[in-house]
């Protein structure tokens, strides 16, 4: 039988606990793919921040290098991303709907939101100014198609680039939209 780096759970933990343990994974599985292509990454030390790391992203290519807060997703298993927080996980989860702690991410909160996909491991970089301007509080990955592994956002942040992704980002959710 092939042996896939994108397994889970084959120890078959508790899914409240094993749900903790992913979410740690990705975090750490995240800052080593960015430390890999040289960027400066550093951890959260603090539980229970709306951000899970620090990534020094660039304004430009040789540009001033800019601390950004980033809060690290995990992808639902119908491959989409929440854009929450609030909803306690793990062992100790109450399911109350809706809960009294949720909240949307905003830009108070974070700057970038990175969604690995539990499938493929791979990365979507969702500048946070975006999913403030979004009514959903959850997205398809497949709509954010222009974000997958898309390090080009964090090579030049600044307010030209990232306008420009986002109008190609709405466009390709229009085409999605008329598709359906």
């Amino acid at each position: 039988m092939e042996k896939k780096i994108t397994e889970t759970n084959i120890v078959r933990i508790d899914k409240g606990k094993f749900a903790a343990r992913l979410g740690d994974a990705h975090q750490l599985i995240v800052a080593g793919i960015l430390m890999r292509l040289g960027f400066y990454v550093s951890l959260s030390l603090i539980k229970g921040e709306s951000f899970d790391l620090v990534v020094f992203a660039y304004e430009g290519p040789g540009g001033k290098q800019i601390p950004l807060r980033c809060q690290v997703k995990t992808s639902e298993p119908n491959r989409s991303v929440r854009f929450v927080a609030g909803i306690r996980g793990g062992i100790d989860r109450e399911y109350k709907h809706p809960s009294p702690k949720e909240y949307k991410y905003t830009t108070q909160h974070n700057d970038i939101i990175i969604a690995v996909d539990r499938d493929t491991l791979d990365l979507y970089l969702i500048p946070t100014r975006f999913v403030e301007k979004w009514k959903e509080k959850s997205k398809a990955l497949s709509k954010l198609e222009p974000l997958k592994n898309n390090w080009e956002i964090l090579l030049n942040w600044n307010d030209e680039f990232l306008s420009q992704l986002e109008k190609e980002l709405k466009i390709k959710i229009k085409r999605i939209k008329v598709k359906i």
